[in-house]
């Protein structure tokens, strides 16, 4: 018994020192480094914002890859928002698990198409849930 839980803490120990420690800004913002599509973060006329939001909580801890049309376009963590500014078209938004170790609660992906028109206000949530990720346009 004894030799169990040793072995368990000692697990534990070492899989806590391999993780990095998430770099967060005061404001709650994505932190620069993890935007890799900066440009899409500039304001300019004729441009619609999309503001992406995530919830912070125990269920979204581990760090997600936010896609727009199967590019990715930032990680997030629990807690951050992120907007950015796009021409009208439509848009595929997509987010996944960058890794999913000891994740296993339903579906690690979830995807969202999102007409952008001129002159538009989007705001879009993400949430970890007990069935999975979840990317959805707030009303």
């Amino acid at each position: 018994m004894i030799k169990t839980l040793a072995a368990s803490l000692t697990l534990i120990m070492t899989l806590a020192a391999c993780t990095t420690p998430v770099e967060r800004t005061a404001s709650g913002a994505i932190p620069a480094a993890r935007v890799y599509i900066k440009s899409m973060t500039e304001q300019a006329a004729g441009l619609s914002p999309v503001t992406f939001t995530r919830a912070a909580g125990l269920l979204n801890n581990d760090m997600l890859e936010l896609a727009i049309n199967d590019v990715v376009l930032a990680q997030i963590a629990g807690g951050e928002h992120l907007s950015i500014w796009l021409k009208p078209g439509s848009y595929d938004f997509s987010i996944k698990r960058v890794n999913s170790l000891g994740s296993n609660a339903g579906p690690t992906t979830d995807k969202l198409t999102l007409p952008v028109a001129q002159g538009g206000r989007y705001e879009l949530r993400i949430n970890t849930e007990l069935r999975g990720l979840n990317l959805q346009l707030v009303k």
